[in-house]
């Protein structure tokens, strides 16, 4: 029987089916993945390692879905760091089963130390000491994932409130949308309040 032409694995196909998976069952096993590639398990170890490896190339498509990773460090730190919490938040976003296994994982891919090295390099070039800056990126990429689950939340969270029982929460409640816009804003609150707070600690 001849071979086909197409190769019916390659490491691209396996990480964008493994995001797909962890996507919608929220765990990933190799058996799971080798039944939707329609493939045997062990066919999988010709393309990668173990489960780490394949984490890994989850993270790489992820980072593809964010789009290029030539943004210009040049600009002001604000501003870039904005750039990329946007693009990375939408991409989390889009897989938002994926995000708890993609989030506990250590980092160990050169292309994501190659990331964080441009963080890192923006942020030194601000004006941050050496010992900010990992607590500050922590604390930017902890906020990101929290706001892609919350643009899959539903768009009431709080509901069933009284003004009898709660007038202040009640008043807050009906200046505030009630559609996808509420977390596009608090998104964007967010972000705004902790690049301000990021800048504090340049005048320490």
């Amino acid at each position: 029987m001849p071979r086909p032409r197409t190769p019916l694995l390659d490491r691209r196909r396996i990480g964008a089916a493994a995001l797909r998976l962890a996507d919608e069952q929220g765990v990933l096993t190799i058996p799971a993945l080798a039944r939707a590639l329609g493939v045997a398990p062990s066919a999988l170890y010709h393309h990668v390692s173990g489960r780490d490896e394949i984490i890994s190339l989850m993270r790489e498509e992820l980072a593809r879905e964010a789009g290029p990773d030539d943004w210009d460090a040049s600009r002001p730190w604000e501003q870039a760091l904005e750039e990329w919490a946007r693009a990375y938040r939408t991409a989390f976003a889009a897989h938002p089963g994926a995000v708890p296994l993609l989030a506990t994982a250590p980092l160990a891919e050169p292309f994501m130390h190659a990331m964080y090295e441009k963080v890192a390099e923006l942020l030194l070039t601000g004006g941050f000491t050496t010992s900010q800056v990992m607590p500050l990126i922590n604390a930017l990429e902890n906020f990101i994932l929290g706001s892609a689950l919350d643009l899959v939340a539903p768009p009431v969270m709080v509901s069933d409130v009284t003004r009898e029982t709660a007038p202040h929460l009640s008043a807050v409640l009906d200046d505030t949308p009630t559609d996808h816009r509420r977390a596009e804003l608090a998104f964007d609150t967010g972000l705004r309040a902790l690049l301000i707070g990021f800048r504090q600690f340049l005048s320490r």
